[in-house]
C-alpha cells in the first residue's frame, strides 16, 4: 500500500510519498481551492509528482474541509492520479493529526493565511474564523504585506522605515505595485511575497512593532475564539511563525500561554510518524 500525504497552503504544497517506511518528499506551488487554475497549475503538479501512482492520497489543505472546496480539489487531483482514492480534509485537521496524533492540543497556522483550532482526540472540535486575506488572516504573511504597503504608500512611518521598505521593494511606484497586487490571479500570494521581500533582520524598530501588533491581533481575534485556559499545548506552524518566532513566543508567554512551540513544516511531523509507525491514517 502506497500513500501520498499532502500538506497544502496558498503558496506551497509538500507531498510525502510513503511506501512502507520509505518516504520521498516533493515541493510544488500551493493549491488553495479558491484560486486553483486547472490548466496552468496542473502542469507543474504533473511534472513534479504526476509520475507517482499512490493507492491513496490524504490531502490536507488550506481552505478545505467543506463540500464545495473539497470537490474543487478532488476534480483537480483526479486526472493527475486517476487510480488513487482521494481523501480531503482541512490543513488544521492534518496539522492536528501530525502534531498530536489522537491526543489534545491547539494548532495555529501563520503562513500565507492564518487560522487556529482546538484539537481533542486528534479531531478539530473548534476553530477560528479566518475570513481570508481580504477581511482577516491576522498575523499572516498576506496581512503583514498589506500592513507594509499601507505604511509605505501612506507615509505612516519614520523616514528611515519608509526608505527601508522602498529599498527592499526596489522603490516601485504606486501604479506598479497596485497592478502587481490587484491584477494578479492570486493576490494573497503577492501580498505574502511583499512581506517575504521586506521583513528580514535587521529591521527598523517600527517594523518589529508592526509584526508584534499583527501577532497580537491574531491572538486577540482568532486564538481567543477557541476558548483556551492557557495551559494547553499550542503548536504554531507556517513560515511566518518560524521566521518571527522570537517575537511570537514571548508575546504568547506574556499573554499567559506558556506551552508554546513552533514546528515547521508539517510534513516533517508526518515523516516522523511514518518512521515510528504511528501514522494513524
Amino acid at each position: 500500500m502506497t500513500y501520498l500525504i499532502v500538506d497544502s497552503g496558498a503558496t506551497k504544497t509538500d507531498w510525502l510519498y510513503v511506501d512502507g517506511k520509505d518516504t520521498t518528499h516533493f515541493k510544488t506551488q500551493g493549491l488553495h481551492p479558491s484560486n486553483i487554475q486547472q490548466l496552468t497549475d496542473s502542469a507543474e503538479i504533473e511534472d513534479q509528482v504526476g509520475r507517482l501512482e499512490p493507492d491513496t492520497i490524504h490531502f490536507f489543505g488550506a481552505g478545505c474541509g467543506n463540500p464545495v472546496s473539497d470537490e474543487i480539489v478532488r476534480r483537480f487531483l483526479h486526472p493527475i492520479f486517476p487510480g488513487a482514492k482521494i481523501k480531503i480534509k482541512s490543513d488544521l485537521a492534518g496539522s492536528g493529526a501530525a502534531f498530536f496524533g489522537d491526543g489534545n492540543g491547539v494548532v495555529a497556522v501563520l503562513g500565507t493565511g492564518s487560522i487556529c483550532a482546538k484539537i481533542e482526540k486528534g479531531n478539530v472540535i473548534e476553530k477560528s474564523a479566518s475570513l481570508g486575506f481580504a477581511i482577516g488572516d491576522e498575523g499572516s504573511a498576506a496581512d503583514l504585506g498589506r500592513r507594509l504597503l499601507r505604511i509605505y504608500f501612506r507615509k505612516m512611518g519614520d523616514p528611515k522605515t519608509i526608505n527601508f521598505i522602498g529599498e527592499k521593494l526596489g522603490h516601485k511606484d504606486y501604479a506598479t505595485m497596485m497592478n502587481r497586487i490587484y491584477r494578479s490571479g492570486k493576490p494573497n500570494r503577492e501580498l505574502a511575497s511583499v512581506a517575504g521581500e521586506v521583513l528580514h533582520n535587521p529591521m527598523p524598530p517600527e517594523l518589529l512593532t508592526m509584526i508584534r501588533e499583527a501577532f497580537n491581533d491574531f491572538t486577540d481575534q482568532q486564538l481567543a475564539m477557541v476558548n483556551l485556559k492557557g495551559d494547553e499545548e499550542i503548536v504554531f506552524t507556517g513560515k511566518v511563525a518560524q521566521v518571527h518566532q522570537d517575537i511570537l513566543i514571548p508575546l504568547l508567554n506574556q499573554k499567559g500561554f506558556k506551552n508554546v512551540s513552533i514546528r515547521y513544516p508539517v510534513i516533517a511531523a508526518w515523516r516522523d510518524r511514518v518512521k515510528d509507525g504511528s501514522l494513524g491514517l
